[in-house]
């Protein structure tokens, strides 16, 4: 190991795995060769991107995927989990897409170790990035998917696996964690708003609904127990902000008790829309919204590259400079956040928790007066048609 390795691990990490993450690089590394894995020949006429995760870790990617496209001119393929792959293959500049399940990102259902290593043989390209610098990633990527050159990161372990170790930066916003393979393929770093357009997010209309000109909509919404926010509470900004605009509220039934669903179709100025439509049908409708309120979830990250104004309440589950969704225009995001001893400044890493005080301290008087400020002032979108 030429330089000592800089980790990054979750908050709740155990010392024990740490340990043991440590451990195997120190072997691994003593026993990797300093072959120069530069490129040969045509190897930069395909670039696949790894990204197992959840759907706003993919979302959160587009943006620079879209940019290395153009730049390269390559045929850019993207990995995603099952749940991600319907919207990912209806993205413009997306030329194909794998799916491979890793059973340790999964948050609910179980999923077979063989089926994942057998969804991985099916990768075949030229360079492969992973950007989640994960020891898991990195050796199930080096076993099982074909490849001439691997690139990513060795934050979490496992960088003696890549051909080419990219240099990671820390706290910076994950959109920007595929910089460095810009800067590798001797690319420079893309500008979001030079690239970007809202239309780039795929969607299904939704026929025989007609939306109003201006409202509101509100996303229940999010993917750990610890990021949520009382459903009571979205009640109560819900009644105050439908006193000014109509309110579309969007989630899962999972999200809400059936008392709690009831009570919504109730409230007057308010279109429930709880489960009815498809992830590319919600999109639509976001697409409409004057204001989108919501939790650290996909659908915040989908609002922002919708052009949308945003509030957003924020956990201290997780870092909000490196989580919070892109900004392309000033104003965009307004984040709520309540900072706790418990969160670490870095975010404590947990997706369950008992007490969840970082949310629940957060009053729903402070959500709706920046709902109703932010909504008033929400700017027509003129910088790019939407269609």
């Amino acid at each position: 190991m030429k330089t000592p390795v800089n980790y990054r691990f979750y908050p709740d990490s155990s010392e024990r795995s740490i340990k043991i993450i440590k451990l195997i690089d120190r072997i691994t590394y003593f026993f990797k060769s300093e072959n120069d894995h530069r490129f040969k020949g045509d190897e930069k006429e395909e670039i696949t991107l790894v990204q197992l995760a959840h759907i706003g870790d993919m979302i959160l990617m587009l943006p620079a995927i879209k940019a290395l496209k153009i730049m390269t001119g390559a045929k850019i393929s993207l990995v995603v989990s099952s749940g991600n792959f319907k919207i990912a293959t209806k993205v413009p500049f997306i030329d194909a897409v794998y799916v491979a399940d890793a059973p340790y990102f999964s948050r609910d259902k179980k999923i077979s170790y063989l089926k994942f290593l057998d969804q991985l043989r099916r990768i075949k390209t030229g360079i492969l990035f992973d950007v989640r610098g994960d020891l898991r990633n990195n050796l199930f990527l080096k076993l099982f998917a074909k490849k001439k050159i691997f690139a990513g990161y060795n934050v979490g372990g496992g960088g003696a696996l890549l051909d080419a170790e990219l240099p990671y930066v820390h706290r910076g916003h994950v959109s920007k964690r595929i910089n460095p393979l810009f800067n590798y393929l001797n690319l420079p770093d893309p500008v979001f708003s030079e690239y970007w357009e809202p239309n780039d997010l795929p969607c299904v209309p939704i026929e025989d609904v007609t939306l109003p000109e201006k409202f509101v909509l509100v996303h229940l919404g999010t993917g750990a127990q610890a990021r949520k926010w009382p459903v009571q509470n979205f009640i109560q900004v819900i009644k105050g902000i439908a006193l000014y605009f109509p309110v579309y509220v969007m989630g899962t039934e999972a999200d809400l008790s059936p008392d709690e669903m009831t009570e919504i179709s109730l409230l007057n100025n308010v279109t429930n829309c709880v489960g009815k439509f498809s992830m590319l049908q919600s999109i639509s409708v976001v697409k409409r919204c004057t204001l989108f309120l919501g939790l650290d979830s996909g659908f915040s990250h989908i609002a922002a590259l919708l052009y949308r104004k945003i509030v957003l309440i924020f956990s201290g589950t997780v870092n909000v400079d490196e989580w919070k969704p892109i900004s392309l225009y000033k104003d965009q995001v307004t984040i709520i956040k309540e900072t706790v001893d418990c969160d670490f400044t870095t975010g404590c890493g947990k997706l369950k928790c008992s007490h969840n005080i970082c949310m629940t301290r957060i009053s729903p008087h402070r959500v709706g007066e920046a709902v109703l400020r932010n909504a008033h002032e929400a700017p027509a979108i003129n910088k790019r048609e939407i269609n």
